[in-house]
């Protein structure tokens, strides 16, 4: 431990009191004199001038009670008791803040002496104290920066990471209120992917507007706005009110390469103290750290949501191959198996096996009609190319049209198709999804249906509480029903095929097609199924006025 020479102070020069105080106003740094119960005996102009009090205001008043911050009381208290008690050591130098007249907290670095008697007994402490606030937010402000860049590089997400953000801010300056704001280019949004605030509980994306958020985005400028500013802004036509008022208000622009990428704000409903410019140009230094860091972290999770993405594509391109190969392969082999037999020996049959071979050709091409046709709309949607383009149809007219085909299916299996849809329902959808949608929706149903049951399409009105009036179209079966984990790979999208009950072939694309155009059209798929007890599916579409 360092120590530093006792200071022997002659008696003349205690007498002398005012000639020392004279040479000590001299320098700007603090100096003091205080006793053992903490008392100022004596403090510089410098001191003064740097608490904000006036001599008469420290002199004679305890100074840890009144200049040290609560949490470091006790550790001067305890330090001054150990120094008053023992002989010679004292620790000749350390660091702690004071508080000046206004409130205002400021870190000292002191460096101090014992004042002893002819008899060697310490009598009082010499302390000469210099400010380092500067020092200490320059090297907090270069620690705050390295910890944001280090925090970008580790695997946290964008969330967590805007978190961490927030901390660092908070031990700079108060942030009980902030946000970070992105701007969307492509969707001309700006986003708020992180919002913390005590008034305003969310901040949902929205269009640009003339916020004051995006008025640091159009300008690329920091801006500090009081109420008085603010109240420029809104008389100039900049800026309109947004949100709840606020007392004061900091927005930092976060910038890539010149171009502004979103925005970073701290604001105050009640002090309109609480930021300054010193608060401004110190996240104005950090904003640079901050700007590309969120820009990396950006650019990770997209890649990291693309690759997720071409595993799945993947995955279900493998799936979908395999399927293909798979359930393709029955109708070809009835296709090239009777055309052979048919070609072959053609002289030898009877016009009855001839008629049950060319039904059986047709059939084969039309369900491979069907199935290819599936695969092509799964393709299209895969690759983004389907387009919604509603129009008013008439509901039953729709339905027999998909019947029509399908009821070569329905007398093979003797299936007793059942139509309650009223004439005059019109609705608002895309004729090709609707009509894919029936087509596969009652195909299902009779696949999946034993010989001499049922299917029921219906559709009714549903009463709206708003102006937009809607119909329940639903189908249903009375065939062996879907199970819980079948139902729930629809949803999750899983390719997944399963024979029907006379060992009918598909693809497995057939519902996914259905829930896919469904809720292009704003409806939801639902399925309600109980294993040999029957299906129902329905869902909802517009009623076009």
């Amino acid at each position: 431990m360092k120590t530093q020479k006792n200071i022997e102070i002659d008696p003349s020069l205690n007498d002398g009191h005012y000639n020392l105080q004279s040479i000590l106003d001299l320098t700007d740094a603090i100096f003091l004199v205080i006793t053992n119960d903490g008392n100022v005996t004596l403090i510089n102009k410098g001191g003064c001038d740097l608490l904000g009090y006036s001599r008469e205001e420290i002199v004679g008043k305890n100074w840890i009670e009144n200049i040290v911050p609560k949490v470091h009381q006790d550790k001067l208290k305890e330090y001054l008791q150990k120094l008053f008690g023992e002989e010679g050591e004292i620790v000749s130098n350390f660091e702690n803040p004071v508080i000046t007249k206004s409130g205002k907290e400021i870190f000292v670095y002191w460096r101090n002496s014992l004042i002893k008697d002819e008899k060697g007994n310490t009598v009082a402490l010499l302390s000469s104290g210099l400010d380092i606030s500067e020092r200490k937010r320059t090297d907090k402000i270069q620690q705050t920066i390295s910890q944001i860049l280090q925090a970008s590089n580790t695997d946290s997400d964008l969330i967590d990471f805007f978190r961490f953000i927030h901390a660092s801010v908070g031990e700079l300056m108060p942030a009980e209120n902030f946000y970070i704001a992105l701007h969307d280019k492509d969707a001309n949004i700006i986003t708020f992917p992180y919002f913390v605030d005590q008034v305003d509980k969310v901040a949902p994306p929205k269009r640009l507007g003339r916020g004051l958020t995006e008025y640091v985005l159009r300008n690329g400028k920091s801006i500090l706005v009081n109420s008085q500013k603010d109240e420029e802004l809104v008389q100039k036509g900049e800026v309109e009110m947004v949100g709840s008022p606020t007392s004061i208000w900091l927005g930092i622009p976060l910038k890539i390469q010149n171009a502004t990428i979103g925005v970073l704000v701290v604001q105050d409903y009640n002090n309109p103290s609480t930021y300054s410019l010193k608060e401004q140009e110190i996240l104005e230094v950090i904003s640079f750290a901050i700007s590309r860091a969120i820009e990396r972290k950006r650019v990770e999770q997209e890649k990291s949501a693309l690759i997720e993405e071409l595993r799945e594509m993947n995955a279900s391109k493998d799936k979908l191959i395999a399927l293909i190969s798979h359930d393709l392969r029955s109708p070809f082999n009835s296709l090239l198996g009777f055309s052979e037999i048919l070609n072959s020996e053609y002289e030898t049959l009877t016009h009855d096996e001839i008629q049950e071979y060319l039904k059986v050709i047709y059939e084969s091409s039309k369900n491979l009609f069907n199935m290819t046709n599936n695969l092509l709309q799964f393709s299209r949607i895969q690759m983004g190319r389907v387009e919604y383009n509603p129009s008013k149809l008439n509901l039953a007219k729709m339905i027999r049209n998909a019947l029509n085909m399908l009821k070569g299916n329905a007398i093979k299996k003797q299936i007793n198709l059942m139509l309650n849809v009223e004439n005059d329902i019109i609705v608002n959808a895309d004729e090709d999804m609707l009509n894919s949608i029936m087509q596969n929706l009652v195909s299902n149903a009779i696949k999946f249906t034993p010989k001499g049951g049922d299917v029921k399409i219906s559709a009714k009105k549903i009463p709206s509480t708003n102006q937009q009036k809607e119909i329940e179209i639903a189908v249903q079966d009375s065939g062996i029903g879907i199970s819980k984990s079948d139902i729930e790979m629809i949803f999750n999208n899983s390719i997944h095929s399963t024979p029907g009950t006379d060992k009918e072939y598909g693809t497995g694309l057939g519902l996914l097609l259905v829930k896919e155009f469904v809720e292009k059209n704003g409806g939801k798929l639902i399925i309600t199924s109980k294993l040999n007890a029957g299906s129902n599916f329905n869902f909802r579409l517009s009623e076009a006025n």
